[in-house]
């Protein structure tokens, strides 16, 4: 698949924002920190960031940027180093750090189950 022609691009945006509402942004400013890790790779940013805050939004937001040929680039904390979250070809930064609820803890069998954006503290 191909990607996304600009007025294909603005489309997508357009029907995230219609999901989302205002937690999708273009601000250089957030665009700027979604484009950077931890590591030593120069910035480079993506299109828009959307902030997820449930399974459901996720899903539709894939089947959005699917259709349309949108790369989607997954954001948690941002700590990485070896550079997954660079947009080197734009799109869309799918923040999942607002999904930050622990689900189940099971301490018999020592596991839990939890939401994208649960940090290890």
């Amino acid at each position: 698949m191909s990607l996304a022609t600009n007025s294909e691009f603005q489309n997508v945006i357009s029907q995230i924002r219609d999901l989302v509402g205002e937690r999708i942004s273009t601000s250089d400013s957030v665009l700027h920190d979604h484009g950077q890790d931890e590591g030593w790779q120069p910035v480079e940013a993506p299109d828009a960031v959307v902030f997820a805050n449930s399974t459901e939004e996720v899903a539709e937001i894939v089947k959005i940027c699917r259709g349309k040929g949108t790369p989607i680039i997954p954001y948690g904390a941002g700590t990485s180093i070896e550079g997954q979250v660079h947009a080197v070809q734009g799109g869309i930064c799918l923040d999942v750090s607002g999904m930050d609820t622990i689900l189940e803890v099971n301490a018999e069998d020592l596991d839990c189950t939890v939401q994208p954006g649960v940090r290890r503290k």
